[in-house]
């Protein structure tokens, strides 16, 4: 790519040009670990780091030119913009040629549900035999390699990467959660979606967007982001906050109104029914997946398939081969030798607490035993709502530390403490694995122990220098197991 090009593309960011338009460019990158000869690096002002601050060591690595937002050196050859990351959303689509033109793409956001979204659509997609990618909190499968990336959703370079990596394999799809985060950040502004989804909006990352409001505005955002054929699918509780009426809007829940209606509900231990009034017909749907909440999950993505196309009959059919994903709504099934329910989820916010204790409640007739805290240099304020939800509807709650990322565990404890129930049964224990040995230890025949918060995260992170490996579910498999061979709580 030519640097006259780029300034063609970028023409309406640009401040300041101080290179030759003749410069050849084979590579960009906003990662410094990634440079090599001929490389466009794009500096960009971070939360905790500001790129800018090494353009001189990244020069001498064999960048070519820089995309830059602050005044630098003339000795450095670079483009000036109003916004590095807006800049690097354009050149990202171009220089990969705009893989999600010859793609089914699909991106989910919301507060929760995304995750499950995204991959029931991979293992829909699979059973119909297409291949593609997914991308996500969970993992990333670009075309079978399987990895773990720290955001929900990469930076426009990674994205647009693993997209055309997908197309050139002979890909045919690709899936990806969409955080309120890559929204406000430009991260996925240059992508155009077949389908878009919105699973639901409650309160989370007011730390990073100060007011719910803006935060609804980010995830509202992605509706704009569609092809000129595509389709929106949206919980129709939200139905009244789209404003773009130029678009196809596909809406679902439990009003009569929606065009996919959810009635009657059922779930239990092996998974949930329900019906689901469509377009073409009632339909009865069952999926592995447990909890109330899930058939809105499932409905989204299959309101969103048949939209685009798919046979409805076809995809209610995939649903039922879903198994789950990691950390979500995972039962220990080792547990239920000690007579009990051990069950492993990502919930980390007061709706997703509410949904999956209320859930829990309508499947057990004994106790509810919930282990959780709140991730550090997050949202403080819901820390108490969290306390407060958890006291309410579980017997016991437990409060522990859950990624502190640089904060003092006894704090974050102390915040979710202020919103616990007076006079309610709880308990703080900063030992994460001792919180959890204490709740296993306390239930009783019947009882169901909910551990929460972290999912499938592998990982436990104090602060910049401290990580251990730390999965819950892992964890609690290993005092489940402790206690089968000790011959504790044998109710034969």
């Amino acid at each position: 790519m030519n640097i006259s090009t780029l300034l063609d593309l970028l023409q309406p960011l640009i401040l300041k040009v101080n290179c030759d338009n003749n410069l050849e460019i084979s590579h960009i990158s906003s990662d410094s670990r990634e440079v090599r000869e001929g490389t466009l690096f794009i500096c960009r002002e971070g939360y905790s780091f500001d790129s800018h601050a090494i353009i001189d060591k990244v020069y001498q690595q064999g960048a070519t030119a820089f995309i830059v937002e602050k005044d630098v050196s003339k000795e450095f050859p670079h483009i000036q913009v109003v916004d590095s990351r807006i800049a690097e959303a354009v050149l990202a689509g171009e220089f990969y040629g705009k893989p999600y033109e010859k793609l089914i793409t699909f991106g989910v956001t919301g507060t929760n549900g995304k995750t499950t979204c995204v991959h029931l659509f991979h293992h829909v997609m699979h059973m119909f035999g297409n291949r593609g990618s997914i991308s996500g909190t969970v993992m990333n499968d670009i075309m079978g390699d399987k990895f773990y990336h720290q955001n929900t959703t990469p930076s426009a370079i990674e994205i647009l990467r693993n997209m055309a990596k997908t197309l050139n394999d002979g890909g045919e799809y690709y899936g990806m959660e969409v955080s309120s985060h890559a929204l406000d950040q430009y991260r996925v502004e240059s992508i155009r979606y077949d389908i878009v989804g919105l699973t639901n909006i409650t309160r989370d990352h007011l730390d990073f967007h100060i007011t719910f409001e803006n935060y609804k505005r980010a995830k509202l955002h992605i509706i704009d982001l569609l092809k000129p054929n595509g389709i929106a699918v949206i919980n129709y509780d939200y139905f009244s906050d789209v404003r773009n009426g130029n678009l196809r809007i596909i809406t679902f829940g439990t009003n009569s109104k929606a065009h996919y209606v959810i009635k009657d509900v059922n779930t239990n231990w092996s998974g949930t029914n329900f019906i689901l009034e469509t377009p073409y017909g009632a339909k009865r749907v069952y999926t592995q997946l447990i909890g109330g909440y899930n058939a809105y999950n499932v409905t989204l993505v299959i309101a969103g398939l048949v939209e685009i196309g798919y046979d409805i009959d076809e995809v209610i059919e995939a649903v039922k081969t879903f198994r789950g994903v990691d950390g979500r709504f995972e039962v220990i099934p080792e547990a239920k030798k000690l007579g009990i329910e051990v069950v492993i989820d990502f919930a980390h916010t007061p709706d997703a607490l509410e949904k999956v204790i209320i859930s829990l409640r309508k499947l057990s007739k004994g106790r509810i035993i919930v282990v959780f805290g709140a991730g550090g240099q997050s949202d403080k304020g819901k820390r108490p709502m969290m306390g407060e939800i958890v006291s309410k509807y579980a017997d016991i709650t437990i409060v522990t530390t859950d990624d502190p990322r640089g904060e003092d565990p006894r704090e974050i404890i102390s915040d979710i403490e202020k919103g616990l129930i007076p006079n309610s049964l709880h308990l703080s224990i900063i030992d994460r694995k001792e919180a959890i040995d204490t709740a296993i230890t306390l239930a009783n025949k019947g009882d169901v122990v909910l551990i929460a918060g972290r999912g499938h995260e592998p990982y436990q992170v104090f602060d910049d220098h401290r990580k251990i490996h730390f999965k819950d579910r892992d964890v609690a498999m290993d005092i489940i197991l402790h206690k089968i061979n000790k011959g504790e709580k044998s109710f034969r």
